[in-house]
């Protein structure tokens, strides 16, 4: 058994003691600190990043632009990248992105993987050399449903996620929604971004979650929570395009928030990054606790389909970070101000990655749960 002492999170405090993990499992909370211990500090579970594009990794150019002349579906900068990338260069840029999710204390992900089947197939390619969980969500070549295509995807991935319903032409998009409901996968998708949209119109989609709704009213947070859909924001991409998410007024009205990175060629993936630049831009709207952004920053682990116990328990998965700072009652405000170099051990599966900069013991599995095909 390996074991790390410090302050651990426990429900929702801090509390003084050790933490013990025995084949992939943890198996020991205990007081009082242990000899031998392999790291000391702050001890969290690892965060998930609960929105991502990876594959966009490989635009490296300074950006200037909106959201439609950088993102948009099918013209957008990063769509006309990709077209003409080759698949080496993508690969390598997801990869790149994904080794600075450990480093910085993440173990999962949820990326919504353009390209159609292909995008899939180099998705599993830049997982496979790293100790990540990816949740992949396909996306169809175009706008319009293709019932042979959408078939190959769910078979290939955990589900399909898409740019907006506002996208698509009138019923297709709920034809592919129609596809995913009867092959028991996830729906996922952007919504009142850029601009409202209808939100009647977007649920009965019956998604898993939505992305942003950074122009949402409060009867469409209403709505949300009312359904039990999940609300993933992403503040440092929002502000890039000049937007603020109202984050206390989603927590005010009992939506479930998470939190992710978005685009990778827009913003470094780290979660540490993001929960400062949360609890910042909060503030702008009456602020939040410093505990809420870092609950945030672990809620994506329900697409797993399990269902998170706050804190670290025994049982759980041993998916652990242990940063260099102090704990107490100020752990939270101190994890809101840590930088990738105060990460001293991260815990992937029960494999110590001590600074995360260990390559990858031989026979580790990795987390990606499909393979395309």
């Amino acid at each position: 058994m390996q074991r790390a002492s410090g302050w651990f999170l426990e429900g929702r405090r801090f509390r003084e003691g050790t933490v013990g993990w025995e084949d992939g499992v943890i198996v020991e909370t205990s007081s009082g600190h242990a000899p031998g211990a392999v790291a000391r500090g702050l001890i969290v579970p690892a965060f998930w990043n609960a929105h991502t594009h990876l594959g966009d990794a490989v635009v490296t150019q300074e950006l200037r632009g909106t959201i439609e002349d950088l993102v948009g579906p099918p013209h957008g900068l990063k769509h006309r990248v990709l077209a003409r990338a080759k698949d080496d260069s993508v690969v390598a840029a997801m990869r790149r992105a994904m080794t600075t999710m450990i480093r910085t204390g993440t173990r999962g992900f949820a990326d919504f993987r353009e390209g159609g089947l292909h995008g899939l197939k180099l998705l599993y390619a830049a997982l496979a050399a790293v100790p990540l969980q990816g949740v992949a969500l396909g996306r169809p070549r175009g706008l319009e449903s293709d019932a042979r295509e959408t078939a190959a995807l769910l078979r290939a991935s955990d589900g399909i996620a898409v740019s907006a319903h506002a996208d698509w032409p009138p019923g297709e998009l709920e034809k592919v929604a129609a596809d995913v409901r009867r092959a028991g996968k996830i729906l996922g998708l952007h919504c009142s971004e850029r601009l409202r949209e209808n939100i009647d119109l977007v649920l009965d989609l019956k998604p898993r979650f939505l992305i942003h709704m950074v122009q949402a009213t409060e009867a469409d947070l209403e709505r949300c929570k009312d359904a039990s859909v999940p609300i993933v924001v992403c503040p440092r991409s929002n502000a890039f395009f000049g937007m603020v998410p109202d984050i206390p007024r989603m927590i005010r009205i009992g939506v479930d928030v998470w939190l992710g990175t978005d685009n990778a060629m827009i913003n470094n993936p780290s979660m540490l990054r993001e929960m400062d630049f949360a609890f910042r831009v909060a503030r702008l709207r009456g602020g939040v606790p410093a505990r809420t952004v870092v609950e945030m920053a672990l809620r994506g682990r329900k697409l797993l389909g399990v269902r998170p116990v706050p804190g670290i328990r025994v049982g759980a998965p041993a998916d652990l970070v242990v940063l260099e700072l102090p704990g107490g009652p100020h752990g939270f405000a101190s994890l809101l101000r840590a930088s990738a170099s105060d990460i001293g051990l991260v815990v992937a599966g029960g494999v110590p990655w001590h600074g995360a900069r260990h390559p990858r013991p031989p026979g580790q599995r990795r987390g990606s749960r499909r393979h395309a095909t």
